[in-house]
C-alpha cells in the first residue's frame, strides 16, 4: 500500500486500491450478517468486553491510519485543513473567517483543529508533509471511532451487548464508514459523529443533549442542517405533550422534572442554549465578517443550502441519472423554493409517521430517511455527501431491528464506495503525491466515466424508493422483518435473503 501511494497516478494502483476496498466491503457485510444471525437471540453476555473493544478499535484505528498516511485525500477538502493550519501559524486566531463558508472550516471543526493545528506547529510536524497529514487525519479517525462507540451504546441498550460489538466492529472496518475520514478527508466525519450521539440522546429522550449535538452537527458541515427538521418535530411534539400533562397533573416544585413533564423545561432550555452557543461562536467571527453574529449564523446554516454551483458534483442523486452531473443551474432556477419544498416534504413525512406511532426508535429511522432524501434529491450534493447517511442508518437498525434497513445500507453503501473511490481515482488522488506531480486528471466524471455516477445514482435512488416503503411499513404499521437465529455462513446468508412475512 505504501508503494502504491508513491507510485504516481496510475490505473494499476487505483484499481488495486479500489478492488481491495470493494473486497473489504463485501467481507465486512458478510461478517455482519453472520454475527447478527448468531447473536440476535443470545443473552448478549461478553466475557471480556475490554479485550473485545481493544481488538475492534485497534483494527479500526489501524486500517484508517494506513489509508490516512497512504492517501492524502481529495485535494480541495484537504486544502481546507492545511489552509487553517497555515493561517493559525501566520496570523493566529484573527481574520480566519472571510464571509465565504465554502473556503473555511465550519466553526465546530475549527475549534477542534485549533488543538491539533497548534500541536502541529509547536512540535514541528507542520514542517513535513506527512506530519501535517497525520495531524489532519488523526481527529477524523478519532471522530470515526467515537461514532462507532455511539452505535455500540445504542445497540447494547436496544439489542444486546454482542450485537452492539458486532455493529461497532462493522463500522470500524467497513470502507463504507471510513472513506470520508481516511481517504477523502472531509469535515462531514464530525457531522456524522455528532449526529450519531445526537440519535443516542434522542432515543434516551434527553432533549438538551439532542438539540446541542444536532446544533454541533449543523456547525460542522452543511449536511448537518438536514437533521434539524427531524429534531424540531421530535422536540416540539414532546414539548406540547409535556405541557398537556402539566395541565392535567399540576406538578409542584421539582416534580416538574419527572419524565412526563420535563420536556416542557428542557426543550426550551436546549434551544435557547444552542442559540446562545451559536451566538458566542458568532462573536468570535465578528472581526472577520465585520457583521453581527446572526449574519454569521446565516452564512453557515442557510446560505449553503441555496448557494450551489452545480447540479451535483460527482454525487449520487437523481440529477446524475439525467446526466446533469456538474451542470450549471439556470439563473432562474428557484433555489429557495426548491429547498423550502423539500424541507416541507421531510417535515410532513416525519410528522405523519412519528405521530402515528410516537416511537423514538422510529424517529431515528426518520432521521436517516431525511438525510437520505436530501442527499438523493438535493441539487448541491457531492460524491462524499452520502457519508452522513450511513452511520445514522446503522443506528436506526440498532433501534428498529428490521433487516430491510440493512438492505438499504448495503446497496447504497456499495454504490457509494464505488462512486467515491472512482472519483478519487479519476482525479489522481488515490496516492500521497504532491500537487505539482499531477497531470491533467479528470476531477469531474464526464464522458465514459460519467457512467459510474449514473449507474450508482440509479442504485441509490431505487434504494431510496425501497427505503420509503420500509419507512411507511415500519412507521405506520409497526410491522418488521427481523433476522432469526442461525449458525454458520450459508445459513445466515440464506436467512438474510429469505422472503418472509412482516410481523
Amino acid at each position: 500500500m505504501i508503494f502504491l501511494s508513491q507510485n504516481g497516478v496510475s490505473a494499476t494502483s487505483n484499481a488495486v486500491i479500489a478492488v481491495f476496498l470493494a473486497a473489504l466491503t463485501a467481507l465486512s457485510i458478510i461478517g455482519l450478517i453472520v454475527c447478527l444471525c448468531r447473536f440476535t437471540d443470545s443473552d448478549g453476555q461478553v466475557k471480556n468486553t475490554a479485550v473485545a473493544f481493544l481488538l475492534i478499535f485497534g483494527a479500526g484505528f489501524a486500517v484508517r491510519l494506513i489509508f490516512a498516511l497512504c492517501v492524502r485525500g481529495y485535494r480541495d477538502d484537504y486544502a481546507l485543513f492545511t489552509g487553517m493550519f497555515n493561517h493559525l501559524k501566520n496570523y493566529g486566531l484573527s481574520g480566519y473567517y472571510n464571509g465565504d463558508a465554502s473556503v473555511v472550516l465550519y466553526p465546530t471543526v475549527y475549534f477542534i483543529y485549533l488543538i491539533f493545528g497548534g500541536l502541529s506547529n509547536v512540535t514541528g510536524f507542520s514542517q513535513y508533509g506527512l506530519g501535517t497529514q497525520f495531524m489532519i487525519k488523526l481527529p477524523l479517525i478519532i471522530a470515526d471511532l467515537l461514532a462507532a462507540f455511539a452505535v455500540y451504546k445504542i445497540a447494547k441498550r436496544y439489542f444486546n451487548k454482542r450485537v452492539g460489538l458486532a455493529l461497532c466492529a462493522f463500522v470500524c472496518v467497513c470502507p463504507i464508514f471510513f472513506i470520508g475520514s481516511s481517504l477523502w478527508c472531509t469535515p462531514i466525519t464530525f457531522t456524522v459523529m455528532f449526529a450519531c450521539f445526537g440519535c443516542y440522546c434522542l432515543a434516551q429522550k434527553k432533549y438538551i443533549g439532542t438539540i446541542a449535538l444536532m446544533t454541533a452537527a449543523a456547525f460542522s458541515s452543511k449536511e448537518g442542517i438536514y437533521l434539524f427538521p427531524v429534531t424540531c418535530v421530535f422536540c416540539a411534539y414532546h414539548f406540547v405533550k409535556a405541557i398537556a400533562n402539566i395541565r392535567r397533573g399540576k406538578p409542584q416544585g421539582v416534580s416538574i422534572l419527572a419524565d412526563d413533564y420535563r420536556a416542557a423545561v428542557t426543550v426550551p432550555v436546549g434551544f435557547i442554549a444552542s442559540l446562545v452557543g451559536a451566538y458566542v461562536l458568532g462573536l468570535f467571527a465578528i472581526a472577520s465578517y465585520s457583521y453581527n453574529p446572526f449574519t454569521y449564523i446565516y452564512q453557515f446554516l442557510l446560505a449553503p443550502l441555496v448557494d450551489w454551483k452545480y447540479f451535483t458534483f460527482n454525487g449520487l442523486s437523481v440529477y446524475a441519472i439525467f446526466n446533469q452531473n456538474g451542470s450549471v443551474p439556470s439563473a432562474r432556477f428557484p433555489s429557495w423554493l426548491f429547498v423550502c419544498i423539500f424541507i416541507a416534504i421531510i417535515v410532513a413525512v416525519v410528522c405523519v409517521v412519528y405521530f402515528s406511532k410516537r416511537n423514538r426508535a422510529t424517529m431515528v429511522m426518520l432521521a436517516a430517511y431525511a438525510l437520505y432524501t436530501m442527499q438523493s434529491y438535493y441539487p448541491g450534493s457531492t460524491a462524499i455527501g452520502f457519508q452522513s447517511v450511513f452511520i445514522v442508518l446503522i443506528a436506526a437498525y440498532a433501534l428498529v431491528r428490521d433487516k430491510r434497513l440493512l438492505t438499504v445500507l448495503f446497496v447504497s453503501g456499495i454504490a457509494y464506495v464505488i462512486n467515491s473511490v472512482t472519483t478519487l481515482g479519476a482525479a489522481g488522488y488515490l496516492n500521497n503525491l504532491s500537487d505539482y506531480n499531477f497531470g491533467t486528471e479528470q476531477i469531474l466524471l464526464t464522458g465514459a466515466m460519467s457512467a459510474v455516477p449514473i449507474a450508482c445514482s440509479v442504485v441509490t435512488v431505487l434504494a431510496h424508493l425501497y427505503f420509503t416503503v420500509v419507512t411507511v411499513s415500519v412507521g405506520m404499521t409497526g410491522q418488521k422483518k427481523m433476522l432469526e437465529h442461525r449458525e454458520g455462513i450459508l445459513p445466515a446468508i440464506k436467512e438474510y435473503f429469505s422472503v418472509k412475512r412482516v410481523r
